[in-house]
């Protein structure tokens, strides 16, 4: 025999007490080659409504669901406006004073998640960009010093005669 949960509405097979999937108890055995005949209650006729004034409107009154007229769309709380987005990166811009309140907007507890997150990848890339500088003014150096000293050995030889 097969049949449907009450509950979650599961097409069961066998003759179990207990459902598989939500384990509610099941009742009675159904047939499904059988057909049933609703239990459905007759139907009660609507009363015609009257409005303020005491007069028939001449129709069924609908059900009313609660809905919104005129309702402003919102957006979230923590959004920021394409003005508030300006202002960051101004900001952000003014040296040392940007780095410092990249770290408050990174690390803030009143900041919202998107200023906090773009405040955290650019100083990813501020320190990413610190170390390339880094990287290539010792490199520069490096350079430098070695020219210097093979410019001392040259001279030292008597290779180069720059000032005879």
């Amino acid at each position: 025999m097969e049949r449907f949960c009450d509950k979650c509405g599961t097409l069961v097979s066998g003759d179990g007490k207990f459902c598989p999937t939500c384990g509610a108890p099941m009742e009675s055995v159904v047939d499904l080659e059988k057909p049933s005949t609703p239990s459905v209650e007759p139907m009660q006729p609507t009363p015609i409504p009257t409005n303020t004034y005491g007069q028939n409107n001449n129709y069924a009154q609908m059900p009313s669901y609660p809905q919104t007229y005129n309702a402003a769309p919102t957006r979230p709380a923590d959004d920021m406006t394409v003005g508030q987005w300006v202002l960051t990166v101004f900001l952000a811009g003014l040296g040392i004073i940007g780095l410092i309140l990249l770290f408050v907007w990174a690390f803030g507890n009143d900041t919202p998640p998107s200023k906090k997150n773009w405040a955290r990848a650019m100083l990813i890339w501020q320190a990413i960009a610190i170390g390339l500088i880094i990287l290539f003014y010792g490199s520069m150096f490096a350079c430098l010093g070695g020219m210097a000293g093979f410019l001392d050995a040259m001279e030292e030889y008597g290779a180069l005669l720059l000032f005879r």
